[in-house]
């Protein structure tokens, strides 16, 4: 029985990657810990404060590194390191916890002061977005740079489109301003071609929102996000689950969107935000489309043929048009086109056995 108690004991001390400092805190202490979290850090000279400054207290430092094959060179992940007076410190990418006994509050809240100083900067690249990941901790901020599109709107688009183009960049290169986007069609009409040609055209920093993750909306956790970045552009594609009438599904997230967009939120946050969607507009919550509300609204469809036809020998195609497509039929045309066989789903038939 002890032995077993020793292998679960074991087991629980590792998380996904390395140490999960609770419990090795429980594990070498034999006691719960407090904590104090903080973000923003920059690890590499907080850690190096922390090994010059507390030498003496230091009793042991274990570190997770990842191999950079690049530059060969490995960097840590997690560094944990216990210091006297049951206290554990972990450094992760960018923060740093304390984990400490109840009687030395003061201590620990004296110890995070010191390490606030090391505050990472966030440059900003000429062209990113941040993506909306979920980590240990809740939300965080992934920035991604992204190359700038060139993008000859009156060549992939119709006319119409070239007037809602103006209006969607003047309203989101606004400061202090909110409001609503909506972009929906066909898949490859070129909603996200031009997603990509509209984020390097913007100022404003952009959050990219996943529709696993547009459930959170309201969440404290998102809050905090948009509160530490006011005046975001909110990008959420597939956003089908989000917009949709609540009358078709109660799981829609549509009284958090609007809260955010257009209601007393929206006065403190200045967060505009961008949905593109293969729905029709009619399957939208009408409550988004209010005046005030929406920025603007626009439907991809097919190329007209003169537009197909025009697209279709600029990218080098000696191709007879005779009929609407899309911007990714016209840019693929050279592809065989796979056939895709029918599947034939067999079942049974459950009927009534009368029992004499």
């Amino acid at each position: 029985m002890e032995k077993e108690q020793q292998i679960e004991i074991a087991t629980t001390l590792f998380g996904n990657t390395y140490l999960e400092c609770k419990a090795y805190y429980m594990h070498v202490y034999k006691q719960t810990p407090c904590l104090i979290w903080i973000d923003q850090v920059n690890v590499t000279k907080a850690l190096a404060y922390v090994k010059s400054e507390y030498a003496h207290a230091i009793v042991g430092i274990y570190q997770y590194s990842k191999f950079n094959r690049k530059i060969g060179k490995a960097f840590f992940n997690t560094t944990i390191i216990l210091l006297n007076d049951n206290c554990l410190v972990e450094f992760g990418t960018c923060y740093c916890e304390i984990l400490y006994a109840h009687d030395d509050e003061k201590m620990a809240e004296s110890f995070i002061k010191e390490i606030s100083v090391f505050k990472e900067k966030q440059k900003r690249k000429q062209f990113e977005i941040n993506l909306i990941s979920r980590d240990t901790y809740g939300l965080e901020l992934k920035s991604m740079e992204i190359k700038k599109t060139k993008l000859d709107l009156s060549m992939y688009y119709e006319d119409d489109f070239i007037e809602v183009d103006k209006i969607i960049q003047n309203r989101l290169s606004k400061k202090d301003d909110k409001g609503i986007v909506l972009l929906h069609g066909l898949p490859g009409t070129g909603k996200t071609t031009y997603l990509r040609y509209l984020v390097g055209k913007l100022k404003k920093r952009v959050l990219f929102l996943s529709p696993a993750l547009a459930g959170s909306i309201m969440n404290p956790e998102f809050m905090d996000l948009l509160i530490d970045n006011p005046n975001c552009v909110v990008i959420i594609e597939d956003a089908e689950n989000v917009i949709m009438d609540r009358r078709l599904n109660s799981d829609s997230a549509v009284s958090n969107l609007l809260n955010i967009s257009d209601g007393i939120l929206s006065d403190f946050l200045n967060v505009q935000v961008l949905c593109t969607f293969n729905h029709p507009l009619s399957m939208v919550d009408a409550a988004l489309m209010r005046k005030g509300r929406l920025i603007a609204k626009y439907e991809f469809g097919k190329l007209s043929i003169g537009k197909a036809q025009q697209l279709s020998d600029h990218l080098g195609f000696d191709t007879l048009i005779n009929e609407p497509m899309t911007i990714a039929a016209i840019a693929n045309q050279h592809e065989t086109e796979m056939e895709i066989g029918r599947v034939e789903v067999l079942g049974f038939r459950r009927t009534a056995v009368e029992m004499n």
